[in-house]
C-alpha cells in the first residue's frame, strides 16, 4: 500500500489524472470550511471526509475519538482493495500526516519515516488517536474470530 500526504491543493490536483493506483482519499478540512472537491474517477475507490482543527488534545475541535474510529474503520474496509491511500489536509504538514504515519505503521510495521521527514510536523494527537482505533479494532476483530470458534 502506498501512503502520500498532501495539502487541499494538491490532493485535488491528483484526482485530475487520468490513470493512477485505485485509490482512497481521507480528506481532512478543518471546522466550519467547504470540503474539497474532487474530480471523480475510475481509480478512486472511496472517499472519506472529516472535519476537524490542527490542534492537540483538549484543543477545540480536536480530532475526536469517533472520528479516529472513522478512519480506522475506513483503512480496514479499503486496505485489501485500494492500492494507494492519500490523506490530506489543508496544508499537508500536521494533521494529514498523523493519520498517515498512524495508518502505515499500524498496516505496515513503519511510518514510512514520515516522523524524521522535514516537510512534516506531525499532529501527535491525530497519530495517537488512530492508532488507538486501529488497535481496537484489530482486538474485537480477534475476539470476534475467536468467539466465533467456540
Amino acid at each position: 500500500m502506498i501512503y502520500e500526504v498532501m495539502n487541499r491543493i494538491d490532493a485535488r490536483r491528483a484526482t485530475m489524472a487520468d490513470a493512477a493506483p485505485l485509490t482512497a482519499i481521507i480528506s481532512i478540512t478543518d471546522v466550519g470550511d467547504e470540503y474539497n472537491k474532487f474530480y471523480q474517477q475510475e481509480w478512486m475507490c472511496d472517499i472519506l471526509e472529516l472535519q476537524f482543527d490542527d490542534v492537540t488534545e483538549g484543543g477545540r475541535n480536536c480530532i475526536a475519538k469517533e472520528q479516529a474510529k472513522q478512519i480506522a474503520d475506513f483503512a480496514v474496509s479499503v486496505k485489501d482493495k485500494a492500492e494507494r491511500i492519500i490523506v490530506h489536509c489543508e496544508y499537508g504538514q500536521s494533521r494529514s500526516a498523523g493519520v498517515a504515519a498512524a495508518l502505515c505503521e499500524h498496516f505496515e510495521g513503519h511510518d514510512n519515516g514520515i516522523s524524521h521527514d522535514p516537510r512534516y510536523f506531525p499532529n501527535w494527537t491525530c497519530y495517537k488517536r488512530v492508532m488507538e482505533a486501529l488497535k481496537l479494532d484489530y482486538f474485537l476483530m480477534k475476539r470476534k474470530i475467536h468467539s466465533s470458534i467456540f
